[in-house]
């Protein structure tokens, strides 16, 4: 390896770093207010009207839980990837109309994680949501991970990963 591309790679491991350090920090700081059980949800009414409880839920493996909306263009990239994580996935789509609406945008896109319509944002404001989208990991009946905005399939993987581990 000539020197040029020693110092090359070598700033690029560390730009790296610091945006990990960087993204890390603003996610910590965006997550501040959210809470860890998932008690404050209760039960959860999917559009296919299954009950979900998450807490239960989660205490027999990690879920990834994917807020979201229709009309938010970061979700329009993260939807497919939460598409291919499969189960256990849960989604709660705030503010994207009644539920017929959401059902259809759903079998337009071929969408087939389990969705909440969180018509009137009361969930997101349970969980401190501020922005879309945002990605949780909840295990063991609390929320463990989470980031708002772009993460990708690998990031996703990772943070179940860890949860699992973890319990």
């Amino acid at each position: 390896m000539s020197r040029p591309w020693r110092k090359r790679l070598r700033s690029a491991v560390g730009y790296l770093l610091l945006l990990a350090v960087v993204v890390t920090a603003v996610d910590l700081w965006r997550n501040r207010d959210m809470p860890t059980a998932l008690a404050v949800l209760g039960p959860l009414a999917t559009l296919e009207g299954e009950t979900i409880n998450l807490a239960e839920l989660s205490r027999e493996q990690p879920v990834l839980i994917y807020v979201w909306a229709s009309w938010c263009g970061v979700c329009r990239f993260i939807s497919p990837m939460v598409d291919l994580v499969g189960d256990p996935v849960l989604s709660i789509t705030i503010a994207s109309g009644p539920d017929a609406r959401v059902a259809g945008y759903m079998a337009h896109h071929g969408y087939d994680f389990a969705v909440v319509n969180d018509g009137h944002n009361q969930l997101a404001r349970r969980l401190g949501i501020k922005a879309t989208p945002t990605l949780m990991v909840a295990s063991k009946g609390e929320l463990e991970y989470a980031t708002t905005g772009f993460t990708t399939l690998p990031g996703m993987y990772l943070r179940l990963w860890l949860a699992k581990i973890r319990s």
